[in-house]
């Protein structure tokens, strides 16, 4: 096969890692995979100025379209500095008006991307919550009804793709009913096809608009295959495409997750094979377009690898950046949050207030691109705000910020046992005691103290729930003086 733009290369996605490596290896990985003719680049991390003059610059040496993709499930801010956060897609769902909330996050995820030149925006997840102790999903899907994920992953994909960027539906078929985390092993949902109809739906109502579906490492058997969906056929070409029409562009999970296998260059071939288009981060961009161009002496393989590439150059999205849209985050995510203002009666600004950080992962460390421990947020706009805010052990208000969001790598959906005990001690151990939990609304059950629920470790959620809090304690402190209740 000759250099064009059916040339193996073209379909693998190179990660460029800004929250990892220093500018200068960033820039040389950059150049090597330009070199290679790879068909574009998946970001991590990184300042806002800094990402946007990388993206033009690859681009300009490329002189050819590039798909630029993130992950950005929780707003452009979710990956790169300076950019707006939003809330999770749970959050979202629990919005007064969640259809409006979906609209107004696809619409300014894309924006934001575009600002930096990132034209492929990695989301929405269309995965149920369907197993409570599933470990990397829970608050980053709409939901465990099929239809309401379907009608609102929809609206998200709509609104993101009409401001002008490609948005991703993942992980098909679902990732919703797993028990263990596709980056760490070969995880495999044992249930029955009529079940697993439901985790379909919300794939199937996106079907017809999505730009892209990126394939869960994960196994189904009663959809025909034992190993990861990335390299079954029957999934790929014949659920995904033949049963769902979908004819937009197929991309695999990030091949250096363990769901993928020890041998990632050998499952690219195989996942080509099986019908995917794109190679998204694999372990050696080397040594796997040296595998596909191996594979390409088998001319069905070849003919496929060919239709891969040219669907990939014909459906890249435009590189056109995009000015910023005007915006208010912590307003719009105060909206998500999820408590009751009955719970903080007898609360005072004026009171004595500590706030503790409870991290249901510290060995992982804080999220990437966070500053500061976490509370910290929290008590700093509680204290600009005219709390008493101290760190003694003596306060008469305890406010205990424990996160508890699912990660990559982390391997368990709840919430480790630690940081429950430790959480419920602290809140127990003030006069007025109460949890900000960054995490599912679920746990609120598990922990068995008052609390609020803000559902991530996004910065614009603590400020969100600081913002909530001061309003409520303000309603609340309203309706006993008028002795409601």
């Amino acid at each position: 096969m000759t250099r064009s733009d059916a040339d193996p290369a073209r379909v693998v996605i190179e990660a460029l890692r800004l929250d990892r490596w220093s500018p200068d290896e960033v820039e040389r990985r950059a150049d090597r995979a330009l070199a290679l003719g790879v068909g574009g680049f998946i970001l991590f991390g990184g300042e806002a100025e800094r990402v946007g003059r990388l993206v033009e610059r690859v681009r300009e040496d490329a002189a050819r379209p590039l798909w630029i993709g993130a992950d950005l499930e929780r707003g452009a801010g979710q990956q790169i500095r300076g950019l707006i956060e939003l809330p999770p897609p749970a959050a979202l769902a629990a919005h007064g008006n969640p259809g409006a909330a979906v609209e107004a996050a696809g619409r300014v995820t894309a924006r934001e991307a575009l600002s930096v030149g990132i034209n492929w925006v990695i989301a929405p997840v269309l995965d149920l919550d369907a197993e409570p102790d599933n470990p990397i999903i829970a608050t980053r899907s709409f939901g465990a009804d099929p239809r309401r994920v379907g009608e609102l992953g929809v609206r998200w994909i709509d609104a993101c793709q009409s401001a002008g960027a490609a948005a991703c539906a993942k992980h098909f078929p679902g990732h919703g009913r797993t028990t263990e985390d596709s980056h760490i092993g070969l995880s495999s949902i044992d249930a029955p096809a009529e079940l697993l109809e439901e985790d379909l739906a919300p794939f199937a109502a996106a079907a017809g608009r999505v730009a892209s579906v990126m394939v869960a490492h994960v196994a189904y058997p009663a959809l025909g295959g034992r190993r990861a969906a990335t390299v079954e056929p029957g999934i790929v070409s014949g659920l995904l495409r033949g049963r769902l029409g979908f004819e937009g562009v197929v991309s695999t999970d990030a091949m250096i997750m363990g769901g993928a296998g020890a041998d990632d260059a050998s499952a690219a071939v195989e996942a080509v094979a099986a019908g995917c288009d794109l190679i998204c981060y694999p372990a050696d961009a080397d040594a796997t377009v040296a595998a596909l161009m191996r594979a390409a002496d088998d001319p069905l393989l070849a003919a496929r690898l060919e239709e891969a590439s040219t669907r990939s150059a014909r459906k890249c999205p435009p590189s056109a950046r995009a000015s910023r849209p005007p915006f208010e985050p912590v307003a719009f995510a105060r909206d998500t949050i999820a408590g009751d203002v009955e719970a903080l009666r007898g609360w005072t600004p004026r009171a004595p207030t500590r706030v503790v950080g409870v991290s249901d992962d510290p060995d992982v460390g804080p999220p990437a691109g966070r500053a500061g421990a976490l509370g910290t947020i929290v008590a700093g706009d509680l204290h600009a705000a005219g709390w008493r805010v101290t760190d003694s052990t003596e306060a008469e208000q305890c406010l205990v910020v424990l996160a508890a969001t699912p990660r990559g790598w982390k391997g368990r959906g709840a919430p480790a046992a630690e940081a429950v005990e430790r959480t419920r001690a602290l809140v127990r151990s003030a006069r007025r005691g109460l949890v900000v939990l960054l995490g599912h609304r679920r746990w609120l059950d598990v922990l068995g103290v008052p609390g609020i629920c803000a559902w991530s470790t996004e910065t614009v959620m603590e400020r969100a729930a600081a913002d909530w809090l001061r309003f409520a304690v303000s309603a609340a402190a309203a309706g006993s003086r008028r002795g409601d209740g």
